[in-house]
């Protein structure tokens, strides 16, 4: 699908009447992914309607499906309740608060909810909470739920090889290669063990209420049984390193499992984000993003020079 669905009539031929004032049928622009609108309906509840570009996203909404309905009740938050579900529509009432942040569509950057001067103790706190629940559910019973497992030796198998393909696709800089090779060949980075992961713990997606709890998470689409440091990789790219230190503090006050090395690897996922957008580029054969890759690639070589990480 090209352009933006008619969703007044995906609605209703899924059974949701909305409201006929047409003020009350938003759009909220698109990703990758999907088209995406917010409604009222004519009872004046509010619905996220969301609606697949493609096939493999239509596959994809089936795994996350799984996930959602593994994993609601048994983490401390609200997670999306798919009332509709079809190749057309994914349908689901709003989640509780607000996001913690929000992408600007123009620049591209974060606009915050967060107080950014002193970040609320209570925001932390309840992230690495529902994280600990999340990272403690019993991996047979969610790969028994159809929720896709990585042992730790597949997962970091799975990154020499998202490493490798990228590496074709595009060449990558010495600097920012020789910081990859270190990093998949130095084994106090990787954890012995996996578990449980949301995949995509994003301030975008965290949803809190007046006293900056986090009362719900929205996207599922990434979680599998896998490294949990990659659950603080794009915590890392929003807040930075110290805030991201805090919060691994915090989760294991909590009684979550780390390692010396936890924190490091969390911000290698960050510096190898090229890898798995050159995965994601060629599962979807798009030529655009096959040509975004290289672009991606020496976009992070730059920030790696400029940054001195690594040295």
């Amino acid at each position: 699908m090209t352009s933006t669905p008619d969703f007044r009539e995906l609605a209703a031929a899924h059974g949701i009447e909305l409201d006929r004032d047409p003020s009350m049928l938003r759009p909220i622009g698109s990703t990758a992914e999907y088209f995406s609108a917010n409604a009222r309906d004519a009872s004046g509840a509010y619905w996220m309607l969301k609606s697949p570009r493609r096939g493999d996203v239509q596959a994809q909404s089936r795994q996350e499906k799984r996930v959602l309905d593994h994993v609601r009740g048994k983490v401390p938050v609200v997670v999306p309740d798919w009332q509709v579900h079809s190749d057309k529509l994914i349908a689901y009432r709003v989640l509780p608060g607000v996001p913690a942040a929000e992408i600007d569509p123009l620049m591209g950057e974060l606009v915050w909810r967060l107080p950014q001067a002193s970040v609320p103790p209570m925001f932390a706190d309840s992230l690495s909470e529902a994280m600990v629940k999340l990272h403690w559910l019993d991996v047979g019973a969610a790969a028994a739920a159809g929720i896709p497992v990585m042992t730790a030796e597949q997962s970091r198998a799975r990154v020499r090889q998202r490493m490798d393909d990228c590496n074709t696709l595009t060449p990558v800089p010495e600097k920012l290669w020789g910081l990859w090779r270190k990093w998949i060949d130095g084994d106090a980075f990787w954890p012995d063990f996996t578990t449980l992961i949301n995949g995509d713990i994003y301030h975008p997606r965290l949803f809190v209420n007046a006293d900056y709890r986090v009362v719900a998470i929205e996207n599922w689409a990434d979680a599998e049984i896998g490294d949990p440091a990659s659950d603080f990789t794009l915590y890392f790219a929003a807040a930075g390193r110290e805030a991201m230190e805090d919060m691994i503090v915090r989760y294991e006050r909590a009684g979550g499992q780390t390692w010396g090395r936890m924190a490091d690897q969390a911000e290698m996922y960050y510096w190898a984000s090229p890898i798995k957008f050159a995965a994601y580029a060629m599962r979807t054969g798009d030529v655009s993003h096959l040509m975004s890759v290289k672009n991606m690639v020496h976009r992070y070589a730059s920030m790696l020079e400029d940054s001195g990480y690594g040295e």
